[in-house]
């Protein structure tokens, strides 16, 4: 689940969508060339494919998908789980990766039963269910400082995150403390000329909140709650909307007065 939108993988059909609570699908399968798909994983706005012939990311809800193996060197994915940053893969053993893919470590350390078929994350811990091997435990810290130093962490690919906090309130609002302010944090992988605007339901525009070029990596703006001439806006829900290069999308996000 993200959002309102449910994802389903198949044996043979790839992924498919719902919008609508599972009372209708469709295949969202665009560049997804092994649609044996064993596992599914979301990260924010990244949705990962653990399939017969290795992992795969979409970053528009399963419209399209891009082959994310760097490193991954079993690629007969059974299993994803996601813990923070780090996404780690059930396979030949277990791989992590700190970058949504971009490139993959094993971390196998004392795992002699490699056929990983489940993971799951409990407190500080990794769990791996293994075929004939039993149950395996490991600490998430020894993980990731094996992989901390090795990969850099620009995006693999364009995404925009839910601002928080989610809904923000005015300052002057009976709410004892108030978050006046709300961050809108985005990725690009690359340097890309951006525009992030504010409309109303209406699609009436708001306020331009960026309209400049950006350094590739994690970036972020803040939105006080008010539109271009300074004037606080009216309680209800907002659009924000990212245009990067070619890419563009949209997300929802709640201002209470």
């Amino acid at each position: 689940m993200d959002g309102l939108h449910l994802f389903a993988g198949t044996d043979g059909d790839g992924v498919f969508l719902s919008t609508n609570n599972g009372t209708s699908w469709m295949a969202v399968n665009t560049g997804l060339t092994n649609r044996t798909v064993y596992a599914l994983a979301v990260h924010g706005s990244n949705l990962f494919a653990g399939t017969d012939g290795g992992v795969f990311l979409s970053t528009n809800n399963g419209v399209s998908w891009t082959a994310v193996n760097t490193r991954l060197t079993n690629t007969g994915v059974s299993a994803l789980v996601v813990n923070g940053s780090n996404l780690f893969a059930g396979t030949g053993g277990v791989f992590l990766s700190t970058n949504n893919g971009t490139s993959w470590t094993a971390v196998n350390t004392g795992l002699t039963s490699t056929s990983v078929y489940s993971l799951a994350v409990s407190g500080l811990h990794l769990f791996a269910g293994t075929r004939g091997g039993g149950v395996w435990r490991r600490p998430l810290s020894e993980m990731v400082t094996e992989v901390e130093d090795n990969f850099s962490q620009v995006p693999v690919g364009f995404t925009l995150e839910q601002n928080y906090p989610n809904p923000f309130w005015s300052g002057a609002t009976s709410r004892s403390a108030g978050n006046p302010n709300t961050t809108i944090r985005y990725q690009l992988p690359k340097a890309t000329q951006v525009v992030l605007k504010i409309y109303n339901i209406f699609g009436q525009e708001i306020r331009t909140l960026v309209n400049e070029r950006r350094t590739g990596g994690v970036n972020s703006v803040v939105w006080d709650g008010r539109d271009e001439s300074g004037k606080e806006v009216s309680s209800g829900i907002y659009i924000y909307r990212l245009q990067a290069g070619e890419f563009i999308q949209s997300r929802k996000l709640s201002f209470v007065r």
